[in-house]
Formats: C-alpha cells, sequence, structure tokens
C-alpha cells in the first residue's frame, strides 16, 4: 500500500472513531463493524459471525452478504408471499448444507425462528413447485430434495452457492 493509501485510510478511521466514541461502549464494536464498510468501502471485509457459509452478493445493492446469518441472509434478499419465504429458508438451507432431504418441521422451525410467513403445508409447497415446466423437488422418504432443476433456480434467484457444512444432529 502506498503511503497515501494509508493516511486516507487513517483520515476515514478517525472520523469513525468520533462517532463511535459518543456510544455506549457495549456497542462500539458492532458500530464500527457497521461503518467501516460505509467510509472505507470495499477494501474492508466484515468479520464473519459464524463459521462457514459462503457470502453472496446482496441482488439490491451488489454488497456482500454473510449467508452464515440467516437474519441478514433474509434482509438481503427481502420476503414476500408465504410460497417465496418457503423457497428463501430453502435457498438458505441449500447455501448451508447443500442439497439433501428437507423435512416440512425444519422449514416451520426456521420460519418460527425467522418470523417468516410460510404456507401452512409447506410439503405441499415443495411437491407443487415449478420453475419453466420441471419439478424443483422430489420426495425422498419424510424429506423434499432439491432436483437439479431446482438447485439452478436457487443459485439464479438467490445467488447462493452450494453449503458443505455437514448436517446438524437432532
Amino acid at each position: 500500500m502506498d503511503k497515501k493509501k494509508i493516511e486516507e485510510i487513517q483520515a476515514k478511521l478517525l472520523e469513525i472513531n468520533e462517532v463511535i466514541t459518543k456510544l455506549d461502549p457495549a456497542i462500539r464494536g458492532v458500530a464500527f463493524e457497521m461503518l467501516a464498510p460505509y467510509y472505507i468501502g470495499d477494501n474492508t471485509k466484515p468479520r464473519e459471525t459464524g463459521s462457514g457459509g459462503p457470502p453472496r452478493k446482496d441482488t439490491s445493492s451488489g454488497e456482500m452478504v454473510n449467508t452464515n446469518d440467516l437474519s441478514s441472509f433474509i434482509e438481503s434478499s427481502g420476503h414476500g408471499k408465504p410460497n417465496e419465504n418457503l423457497m428463501m429458508l430453502v435457498a438458505w438451507l441449500y447455501s448451508q448444507y447443500g442439497s439433501y432431504p428437507i423435512q416440512s418441521k425444519e422449514i416451520e422451525d426456521l420460519s418460527d425462528t425467522s418470523g417468516l410467513v410460510i404456507p401452512s403445508r409447506p410439503d405441499n409447497t415443495k411437491r407443487y413447485a415449478k420453475e419453466k415446466g420441471k419439478n424443483l423437488f422430489t420426495q425422498q422418504g419424510k424429506g423434499w430434495k432439491l432436483t437439479v432443476s431446482g438447485e439452478i433456480f436457487l443459485k439464479n434467484k438467490y445467488n447462493v452457492k452450494k453449503g458443505s457444512k455437514p448436517l446438524p444432529k437432532e
């Protein structure tokens, strides 16, 4: 880095410091994490709060969003109709664990945690979910697994990558 660039960053950090010193000490760290990208831009990467999960681009602003955090994923994707909310939750699970048979109970628990409204019968929504005439899910046991068309749909619509975390033990 050249000396001029370092001086620019130092000046911006001092500006942030002026704002943060007025805040309660308990929230200064979080405030810095929030303000740094606005002052410094893409040169800083916010600290990840969890492990794994690829960052993804927010389709509305072009910024990277950490898919580890369900709430930030929902904020970046927006929410709408119950069936769209269900697909968003499936996209988040896909970004974490890849393609596996997702049970309705798991989606319902995520819905309760996140506060999103989903259809009363998520299994039926997955049964009839289609894009360009192709099924997005196939039933496996009591769960519904994404088809190749389903994976492509999620990648295109929510800009997620297939996750590789091991499935959580129940």
